[in-house]
């Protein structure tokens, strides 16, 4: 091998790239849109990239009776 191979090849994981929709929207959504193709923590870790990129904003915090409060959230315009 030389070094001219080398750099052709990538090492890793492949970048995962996500939409955001126009409406509001929940990480489970966003899930469900995709079929499931990705886990529940690699889209809250691109949501939270994306709030900190400022590309989407938190509208609302939904509480339930039972459960974990879900974080409702809005593509900026």
């Amino acid at each position: 091998m030389n070094k001219e191979e080398n750099k052709n090849k990538k090492v890793g994981r492949k970048p995962v790239y996500l939409s955001w929709p126009d409406s509001e929207f929940t990480a489970q959504d966003v899930m469900k849109r995709e079929n499931n193709k990705y886990s529940l923590v690699t889209v809250h870790s691109k949501l939270n990239k994306a709030v900190k990129n400022q590309e989407i904003v938190i509208h609302r915090v939904e509480k339930p009776k039972l459960g974990r409060p879900r974080k409702v959230y809005k593509k900026i315009s």
